[in-house]
């Protein structure tokens, strides 16, 4: 039965004369989709997260996926994320019904990861990147051990890099367009490194778990401010740690943990600001079979998590702290309504249910509620439906970030009618409050059939936020008038810095329709190709920032505008020692307003833009050793932006617009990157 848990489906079942043993690593939904060794292996990913990544965007599979391991939820998902993607032995993209059954969101997708049973490797990596067009350089270098043995894993690595600064020196089209910019920079120059290791481990019928990583970044840029030139220097730390242990008690599949983080940021130049973030949670989950029903076993599913968080900014000689407490608790049911037999022509039908309690110093909290419905006739058709209602807290990241200034953007002065460079200020808003959330949403899907593995779907999706945290818009005239306080002006008017940090915003309504066909060719030899195409067409986008002010219709350019239409086209390949990437994006062209409900001439229309990046990638075998162990090398080419396309403007009246000259939106443009990686 699919509802079964994995390890309650091990043992042998005698069925005259046969011995049926369930597949080790099954979830408790069938897999929709599966990839084999050659299909991972032609995503030519160094780490299981840049697979997971590719994965999620060549299956559509929306809002990041649930991911579990071994066909169980794990304490940290995370822990597993830097395995190189060969220590899989198999990726399942569960069917729409896996969500419910694993307690999640029934909108969101899970895939399941099945390790090796054994596994082992010392891996390296080394990369260069250079735009075409010069004047920037960007070296890493990556190494990790790795150790799978049964259901122990070990797992380290390190990575350190050095970026050179872009100067606007060097490149001829931004001095033409900019005069005396030349000592500005494009793009800062910087310094990082990083490590992380985790640990698993089997203790009786309990698995331990230790997780720790850390990260430092230093990042220098030149910018102008009334014509002075301004150095800015950044330098950003964090550690995060957690520890967890889960295993099965009175008869619930249990997992507990506690996880810590500890962040600092400093900078100097444009502004002098000190700040600290610091955070502890502890979280539970657990899940059990509460019913037998004649079409399988109802699950429940039980997490919580409780936080507490603190900042400190020091800016200007002012010191602010703030803390805060949230707690967030979710229940949930999915219950089997009918299963596929000869004696009933419903198929598989599951049916979950959840609700959520939200609390949060500082803000109301509140409550949810979540129902989905997954409808399988056949099995190669699916059909489903989810409905949720929730009063979301903001997350610790978006009230609690430390204050840093992002990498220098140039953006048009509606005011002006200029472009400008600025210094985005990033970072947590403490003031933020919860936001209300309703979301509807339909979809159909079949597949794989024929040889082909011809697989497609289609999916509507209808939201409604309230108090929704995100970023601000666009700086139109409306915008600047609803967050005066978020525009920061020169003694002439001139726009010198933006307050980029998340914001509530009053409601926003949207409407969407997805959709996605994916095929691959029989190859043999252990050959593979796949070419995925996604289409997603905005039917409604409009928002009201502030109460009191008009609503945005952003389809029509309000609010900062946005695209009605965009396409994906992704191809993986895969023959012999050869591997293969193609990524293709079309976004359609959209106009931002300068006022608001009516189109003007000192509008911006931006253009269609398409952009095709490349991956081609070699494996070498290298001679045995003494040993008789054997090192592989694999060689990569990576090619982003292959024709080298910039964003692209004009003016409502049809002159050229201030801000998009060919450098201005992105001055790197064509990126080369060589990378060797080695295994020994």
């Amino acid at each position: 039965m699919p509802w079964l848990h994995s390890d309650e489906a091990t043992a042998p079942t005698p069925v005259a004369g046969v011995e049926v043993v369930a597949r080790r690593g099954a979830a408790k939904a069938p897999p929709e989709t599966e990839l084999g060794e050659a299909q991972i292996d032609a995503l030519d990913a160094y780490d299981i997260g840049e697979a997971i990544d590719r994965i999620a965007a060549v299956h559509a599979l929306g809002q990041g996926p649930v991911v579990i391991v071994n066909g169980r939820r794990v304490l940290n998902a995370a822990d597993y994320m830097g395995f190189p993607p060969d220590a899989l032995d198999r990726v399942e993209v569960l069917r729409p019904e896996a969500a419910g059954l694993y307690g999640a969101d029934p909108s969101r997708r899970v895939l399941n990861l099945v390790l090796k049973r054994r596994f082992g490797s010392r891996d390296v990596r080394l990369s260069e990147a250079r735009p075409t067009d010069g004047g920037r350089s960007v070296l890493a270098a990556d190494a990790r051990r790795a150790l799978i043995a049964g259901d122990d894993t070990r797992q380290f690595g390190a990575r350190v890099s050095r970026e050179t600064a872009l100067r606007a020196g060097e490149r001829d089209a931004y001095r033409r367009d900019h005069p005396g910019a030349d000592a500005i920079t494009l793009r800062p120059a910087g310094r990082a490194f990083g490590a992380n290791l985790s640990f698993n481990q089997a203790i009786g019928d309990w698995t331990t778990s230790l997780g720790v990583n850390g990260r430092a970044q230093t990042d220098r840029s030149t910018s102008r401010r009334q014509e002075a030139l301004i150095d800015s220097r950044r330098r950003l730390r964090s550690l995060a740690l957690t520890v967890g242990a889960g295993g099965e008690l009175a008869g619930w599949s249990v997992r507990l943990g506690v996880d810590g983080q500890l962040s600092d940021a400093v900078l100097s130049g444009v502004s002098e600001t000190a700040s600290t973030s610091r955070s502890i949670a502890a979280t539970l989950g657990a899940d059990r079979r509460v019913l037998t029903l004649p079409a399988g076993p109802m699950l429940a599913n039980l997490s919580g998590r409780m936080s507490r968080t603190g900042s400190t900014v020091e800016a200007g000689g002012v010191e602010t702290r703030r803390t805060g407490d949230t707690a967030d608790l979710r229940v949930s049911l999915a219950a089997p309504l009918a299963r596929a037999s000869p004696d009933t022509w419903l198929g598989d039908v599951v049916l979950s249910l959840g609700a959520s309690l939200r609390r949060a110093s500082g803000t109301a909290g509140g409550t949810g509620m979540s129902a989905g419905l997954s409808w399988t006739p056949l099995p190669k058709l699916r059909f489903n439906g989810a409905w949720s209602r929730a009063a979301d807290n903001p997350t610790n990241a978006q009230r609690f970030d430390p204050v840093v200034l992002g990498e220098p953007t140039v953006v048009f002065d509606f005011r002006k009618g200029q472009a400008v460079e600025i210094l985005p200020i990033l970072g947590g808003n403490p003031a933020l409050g919860p936001q209300e959330t309703d979301r509807v949403s339909l979809g159909a899907s079949a597949g794989p059939v024929t040889p082909w593995t011809l697989s497609a779907g289609v999916a509507f999706e209808a939201a409604s936020v309230t108090d929704g945290v995100g970023a601000l818009p666009a700086p139109t005239l409306a915008v600047e008038a609803a967050f005066p306080e978020r525009f920061q002006r020169d003694g002439e008017g001139r726009l010198v810095g933006l307050d980029q940090r998340p914001i509530n915003i009053r409601s926003d309504r949207s409407r969407l329709l997805s959709s996605n066909l994916g095929f691959g060719p029989p190859l043999r030899d252990g050959s593979s190709l796949r070419v995925s195409l996604t289409h997603t067409w905005r039917l409604e986008s409009a928002t009201v920032i502030r109460e009191g002010l008009p609503r945005m219709d952003r389809l029509a350019g309000d609010g900062g505008g946005v695209s009605r239409h965009e396409l994906a086209a992704m191809l993986d390949g895969r023959r012999g020692r050869w591997s293969a990437n193609l990524t293709g994006r079309w976004r359609q062209g959209y106009r931002i307003r300068r006022d608001v409900g009516r189109d003007g001439p000192d509008d911006l229309r931006l253009s269609d833009f398409a952009s095709l990046d490349l991956k081609l990638g070699l494996l070498m075998r290298l001679p045995e050793r003494g040993d008789g162990r054997r090192a592989d090398a694999r060689i990569s080419l990576e090619i982003e932006n292959l024709f080298d396309a910039r964003p692209g403007a004009r003016l409502g009246g049809g002159g050229a617009a201030p801000g998009y000259g060919r450098d201005d939106q992105d001055p790197l443009g064509r990126v080369v990157r060589l990378t060797l990686a080695g295994r020994f």
